[in-house]
């Protein structure tokens, strides 16, 4: 082959082809429910909050937030994972550039015959590059750069998880430290009923079967002071494991759980809100990445191009001569494989569809999740509602029995029910608010950290 030929060759590889994404056309077909195409998403873009918990305005929620984000090691874990994915681009970038080589050699011997000595030295500097003729090397360092998109989504999940695991444990732990108020005033209640039962039982206007009955009550009350403080102390160490402590310090808090707030959030979100979900945009991520993934099987088995460089010196010691320089281009493509190279290009396309029904459904479930989260958070605060109603009845139905047993106009079984049922309602208000500001904290997770705060026009 003359000069001429082959640079017509070099020139028709060169020009090649480059990578083209193909995956957006998938996008466009997908579809969410009515509830999320109220807004569009040139009229409504959601910015992803970083301190989403600063809704509650707790300023010891904020301060733990603060800890958790700087020594939890699911967080520190997930931080290393994308400084290696910018490594790993950084290692293939490096293909970009010839490499670059040199050696040196030498040798002595001795003839023991003769008496002889003889020694020699060479030097060589080499020079290779491969040609990215079909921009396979550009789509390889494409899906590197995806790579660290997905693990910094990835980072994100982390800690949108870690951080729900802190508030809800957070508000339990509150709601732990309520109910153990509330579980003392029970106690201490119940002990001064015990002694007007064990009175009026010794002045003969009390049964026995009535101071059993108050006793019973009284030993349940103390039962419970026992279960609240147990799981109080279970609470604060797992919060202090998900700080990272390695000494487990217990957490303890003033707070009281009913100084939090409860954040207003619409129940109309825009599509845009999903789009900003860590698992939305991995799973669009693997779809990019399987599409390069078809690019490249399609190229397989064309003609690559290398070319290299060579210059060397014969003797070190007498670098005025015995210079050489050469040089190579070579290419070479695949004729048979038995098949290889067709299925690994089925294998892809498969990928791909699989990428894309993952991508579907990923959609699908993170639309359900945000809108059980939002069904449930309306449910809560309505049931708060009804709970305060409810506390508010039976504290006025306790005082009203008190007074009449006091007086002697009522038995003691409906003092002992209207009693307990007063401090079940109190019980049931703290938990129904813990369980209000829960599901507002799964609101902010599943709506990857921002839902809309606005009302539907």
């Amino acid at each position: 082959m003359n000069n001429k030929s082959v640079g017509l060759l070099v020139a028709a590889m060169l020009s090649g082809c480059a990578y083209s994404p193909t995956e957006q056309a998938y996008r466009e077909h997908i579809q969410t429910p009515d509830i999320f195409e109220f807004y569009t998403d040139a009229d409504s873009q959601v910015e992803v909050e970083q301190d989403w918990w600063t809704v509650f305005g707790s300023t010891p929620l904020n301060e733990l937030m603060t800890r958790l984000m700087a020594d939890n090691l699911s967080l520190e874990e997930a931080r290393m994972r994308v400084d290696r994915a910018v490594l790993l681009l950084e290692q293939s970038r490096a293909d970009n550039i010839p490499d670059v080589s040199a050696g040196v050699s030498g040798r002595s011997g001795k003839d023991f015959d003769g008496g002889s000595t003889s020694s020699s030295s060479s030097g060589n500097v080499g020079l290779s590059y491969t040609f990215d003729v079909w921009g396979s090397r550009e789509a390889t360092q494409l899906g590197l750069s995806l790579g660290i998109d997905s693990q910094r989504f990835t980072q994100r999940s982390a800690a949108l998880q870690v951080q729900g695991l802190l508030a809800s444990e957070y508000f339990n732990l509150l709601s732990l430290q309520q109910r153990l108020v509330i579980a003392r005033k029970n106690y201490d209640a119940a002990d001064q009923l015990y002694e007007l039962v064990r009175i009026r039982f010794e002045e003969g206007d009390a049964s026995g079967i009535e101071v059993s009955q108050q006793q019973n009550t009284l030993l349940t009350a103390r039962g419970e002071l026992l279960r609240l403080n147990n799981q109080a102390t279970l609470s604060r160490r797992a919060i202090a494991a998900l700080l990272g402590d390695a000494v487990l310090t217990p957490v303890n808090s003033e707070e009281s759980i009913l100084a939090m707030a409860v954040p207003e959030i619409s129940l109309y979100q825009p599509a845009s809100v999903l789009k900003q979900r860590p698992d939305v945009q991995i799973a669009d991520v693997t779809l990019q990445q399987a599409d390069i993934a078809v690019y490249q099987a399609g190229i397989q088995g064309l003609p690559g191009l290398s070319f290299s460089a060579d210059l060397s010196v014969s003797d070190l010691l007498d670098l005025a001569s015995g210079w050489s320089v050469g040089a190579a281009l070579s290419s070479a493509a695949t004729l048979f494989d038995g098949g290889r190279i067709d299925a690994g290009k089925k294998i892809a396309a498969t990928d791909r569809e699989l990428a894309w029904n993952n991508f579907r459904a990923t959609t699908i479930n993170a639309s359900q999740s945000l809108l059980d989260a939002l069904d449930n958070f309306t449910y809560q605060k309505a049931a708060y509602e009804l709970d305060l109603i409810s506390l508010e009845n039976n504290e006025r139905l306790y005082k009203l029995a008190e007074i009449r047993y006091k007086a002697g106009d009522t038995d003691f079984l409906n003092l002992l029910s209207a009693q307990r049922s007063w401090f079940s309602a109190q019980l049931t208000v703290i938990t129904s608010y813990q369980q209000s500001l829960a599901a507002a904290s799964t609101v902010y997770l599943e709506a990857g950290g921002r839902p809309q705060l606005i009302n539907r026009p």
